[in-house]
């Protein structure tokens, strides 16, 4: 599963993407445009817990605003 959400306001323009497979989460985000956003990597012991760690982070970045 992958989810990539943006933000903009008149002094924000970013974006926050997660990529969800398997036991891997890896999170990239930064301002729309750079070259080399900052990424998180994460591994988990099972796939339901990778899966609810990215529905918790995709709801709290929606909680915030990104679309």
């Amino acid at each position: 599963m992958k989810k990539y959400l943006e933000f903009k306001s008149s002094i924000s323009n970013k974006f926050w993407e997660i990529n969800f497979k398997g036991k891997h989460v890896v999170v990239k985000y930064g301002k729309i445009g750079i070259q080399n956003p900052a990424s998180i990597i994460n591994n988990f012991s099972s796939i339901e817990e990778a899966k609810k760690y990215a529905e918790s982070k995709i709801k709290q970045k929606i909680n915030k605003g990104y679309i």
